[in-house]
């Protein structure tokens, strides 16, 4: 006559069943995380922000992207620096390290357009003027991505996603220009306001493109 089989509570567990845990209910405050993620990508050369698990299944944070001043000719002759913030938040559908979500914030990118014009001959006058336009463009825009993150036992957390930032409102377009005091009135209608209609349109154009998004990302969650 075979043994009786032992009941479900004195069995030990499987590998199957010890496997059932995911890291991510391993924190100090169980499944519920929070900490801060670093990294690195596009259109953000450098992002950082914080980061909360509400459960296995949902996530949240706040996001900061920067890129440093550069030149950037798609745009045109301009020097540009990028800024964006925003905050989101993301589904794991399996409880495991994929997901997807949006974030929603504003991206804004500065710039500086400066050329050179020469003058004809006036008198006591020099020969060129130099126009230097400075201006900014601030959009809302919409982050939908998709994405493996996992955190590890210990709260080390690694992840990488892929998305697209769309502009979702129309853009607040601000900028100036330099004009030396000595330039004529004439001199400054010819070319002060081609200028300012090549930055207008440059930020316009930036403000309205949407562009994909790529990053990496690492951090630690408790």
């Amino acid at each position: 006559m075979p043994p009786p089989t032992p009941a479900a509570s004195d069995r030990p567990p499987s590998l199957a069943e010890e496997g059932e845990d995911d890291a991510d209910d391993n924190g100090v405050f169980g499944p519920f995380r929070i900490g801060f993620l670093v990294g690195g990508g596009l259109p953000s050369l450098l992002s950082f922000g914080g980061a909360i698990k509400l459960t296995r299944y949902l996530g949240a944070g706040l996001n900061v992207g920067l890129i440093p001043e550069v030149q950037i000719d798609y745009y045109g002759e301009a020097t540009l620096s990028y800024q964006e913030y925003d905050i989101y938040g993301r589904i794991f559908p399996t409880g495991g390290a994929f997901f997807f979500g949006a974030g929603a914030g504003y991206a804004t990118v500065t710039g500086t357009f400066q050329n050179t014009y020469d003058l004809p001959p006036l008198p006591n006058l020099p020969r060129e003027i130099t126009i230097t336009n400075e201006g900014s463009v601030r959009t809302l825009v919409l982050t939908p991505l998709i994405g493996l993150q996992h955190t590890f036992g210990a709260g080390f957390t690694i992840g990488i996603d892929a998305g697209a930032q769309i502009p979702i409102a129309p853009s607040e377009v601000e900028f100036n220009t330099a004009v030396p005091s000595w330039v004529p009135a004439e001199q400054v209608e010819q070319f002060v306001a081609p200028n300012d209609k090549k930055v207008r349109d440059t930020l316009d154009k930036i403000g309205r493109t949407p562009l994909p998004t790529f990053n990496v990302r690492i951090g630690w969650l408790l």
